[in-house]
């Protein structure tokens, strides 16, 4: 597994955001959401020189809207579907702009088919055996030019 850890200023994202559940796992609905109305949305989404968006996020916070880790096991908190904006853009009606905290974060790559492997073996193998502690809800990036998924754990040293 190819793991890099980077520093990120704050993230601004505007998109979809909804509770889930062990129940009622709505993640995939959010992007739905937003996929069917980025219309609304794209003129806000922060470009790279070469005209493509810096990036779609999944964000995630626990429901104190701290950005700490979801509860029960990870099942349960907010997602926020959404493209990377300005710090100073404004959400149309229907739609929710989070900042994400500046944070260190240890990022891999991951295959959908994979997804609850990956994190796991992250959050129980990578993580601590780095000397690091998770410190934060982790997110789901889309790397636009590539089309590659990612998953960014918010990380601290022990």
């Amino acid at each position: 597994m190819d793991i890099r850890i980077v520093d990120l200023s704050e993230v601004a994202i505007i998109g979809k955001e909804g509770l889930c559940t062990e129940e009622a796992n709505i993640v995939q609905d959010l992007w739905k959401q937003a996929n069917e109305n980025f219309d609304e949305v794209l003129g806000l989404g922060m470009r790279e020189k070469n005209g493509a968006f810096v990036g779609f996020w999944g964000a995630m916070s626990d429901e104190t809207m701290s950005f700490m880790p979801w509860t029960h096991d990870f099942t349960r908190g907010y997602y926020l579907a959404g493209i990377e904006v300005a710090k100073d853009a404004q959400a149309p009606e229907g739609w929710k702009k989070w900042i994400l905290p500046a944070r260190k974060y240890l990022v891999t790559e991951v295959m959908f088919e994979h997804y609850m492997e990956t994190f796991m073996d992250v959050l129980e193998s990578a993580i601590p055996s780095r000397s690091l502690k998770l410190n934060g809800a982790a997110c789901d990036y889309t790397e636009p030019s590539t089309g590659k998924n990612f998953i960014f754990f918010p990380v601290e040293d022990i």
